[in-house]
């Protein structure tokens, strides 16, 4: 999408601040501190929907130098969601295992009686 000139500050700003959090999610993940990465996961969905906002409905045209800065930011929130992804989902799966563990000791306990 193209986007107005009056709002390319904004937008890349915006862009600024969600490559931002992306690197802040990412600290967060590597670090195990999931608490962080779901509020900077929070973070970054409020900026985005901000960004949506004032791009919505406009045309902004990116001179060279934004453009390039614009794909910079693209990158790096896209290496950045690969690398949060790669840390998260053995976690996930770890957690998926142990409900299915927890579940499954439930339900026998439920059909023999604890003793």
């Amino acid at each position: 999408m193209i986007f107005g000139n009056d709002n390319n500050g904004l937008v890349m700003k915006l862009y600024a601040a969600i490559a931002n959090q992306s690197q802040a999610m990412l600290e967060s993940a590597k670090a195990g501190d999931w608490d962080a990465l779901c509020a900077a996961e929070e973070k970054c969905s409020k900026l985005i929907a901000e960004l949506q906002m004032v791009k919505e409905g406009q045309q902004i045209e990116l001179n060279e130098t934004e453009r390039s800065q614009h794909i910079s930011y693209l990158k790096k929130i896209l290496a950045d969601d690969a690398a949060i992804r790669d840390i998260t989902e053995p976690r996930l799966k770890q957690l998926e295992e142990f409900l299915r563990t927890a579940s499954n000791s439930q339900r026998l306990s439920n059909s023999y009686g604890s003793n």
